[in-house]
């Protein structure tokens, strides 16, 4: 019995010296390798790519909608969106339309590759592959067209193609208005208008 209490006494002396002499060790080992790592390298993410990420961020599906003062309402949805880092007042937007629904039942619909929407000046910049409908028969095509977001208004940039009920016809502008007075809306080309007139519409 004595020997064992003995045996006993020993281990546990001997386990009071080793277990703080190898926590000292395990201390040591960690300061070490410490030191071997550069801080700099820690996040394998550099500033630029970071930078790059936050500016990118993107708004899935926005949308927007309001009414005109005559009642008209309209619509704008994207595929999605992102600030433009130049520009922080100005949105650009992928798969950009938009749908313009008249007071008296006639419907609009434009709809883009690209959109730029600029919230102080209150317009969308619709570009690439703009098409314009409308329920009453008429489907125009353009590259670039300027549209108000808070009243019935669009402008072409540039020249413009497409069909209508008096037949096919091409123009160097198209201008969509709204007169406030009688609340009714107009499609109007100008700058050269060539039409082919079709007697079956």
């Amino acid at each position: 019995m004595d020997s064992r209490d003995g045996l006993r006494s020993r281990v546990i002396t001997w386990l009071k010296i080793l277990l703080p002499l190898t926590a000292l060790a395990l201390l040591s080992t960690l300061f070490l390798l410490s030191r071997t790592v550069d801080p700099t390298k820690s996040i394998p993410v550099s500033r630029a790519d970071l930078e790059s990420r936050t500016g990118s961020q993107q708004i899935t599906e926005p949308s927007f909608a309001g009414a005109t003062e005559e009642g008209h309402l309209v619509a704008f949805v994207a595929a999605n969106a992102r600030v433009d880092p130049n520009q922080p007042e100005r949105v650009i937007a992928q798969t950009m339309s938009a749908r313009i629904d008249l007071l008296r039942g006639a419907q609009i619909n434009i709809t883009s590759v690209v959109g730029t929407v600029d919230d102080i000046q209150g317009i969308a910049i619709l570009e690439g592959d703009v098409v314009l409908t409308s329920s009453t028969g008429y489907r125009v095509t353009t590259e670039i067209l300027t549209t108000s977001m808070r009243e019935i208004a669009a402008e072409s940039d540039g020249p413009i193609s497409g069909n209508g009920p008096p037949g096919k016809l091409d123009a160097g502008k198209m201008t969509l208005s709204s007169d406030s007075q009688t609340g009714n809306v107009h499609l109007l080309f100008t700058n050269g208008v060539k039409l082919i007139y079709d007697p079956r519409n």
